[in-house]
């Protein structure tokens, strides 16, 4: 599975972003290889259309699921759509992934 986690900064003890389409960074982490990689959110900054331009580009990417504080309704919509899972969580990057590794 992979799984993005937005981020608010690229490093290690970053927090999870509050605001999924936006977030500055996503924590890419793959759960079948423990392959992981930080990227900054090319739309982090855009004036309209985050959600859609967010959701594209973690499909892109073969994201599986998504991890923010908040997902706003148009980002969660796209999401859905495309068959990626949503889930609400806050706290650092590190401890949603040490929850996620002890789930597989």
């Amino acid at each position: 599975m992979k799984i993005a986690i937005a981020a608010t900064t690229s490093e290690a003890d970053a927090h999870v972003a509050m605001r999924g389409a936006r977030a500055p960074y996503y924590l890419f982490l793959d759960t079948e290889s423990g392959l992981s990689e930080m990227l900054p959110n090319p739309v982090s900054q855009a004036e309209r259309g985050a959600g859609k331009q967010a959701a594209a580009f973690l499909i892109s990417r073969g994201v599986d699921k998504v991890v923010a504080g908040n997902i706003g309704p148009n980002f969660s919509a796209e999401l859905k759509n495309n068959n990626i899972t949503c889930t609400e969580k806050t706290g650092t990057v590190s401890e949603v992934v040490d929850e996620l590794s002890n789930q597989v």
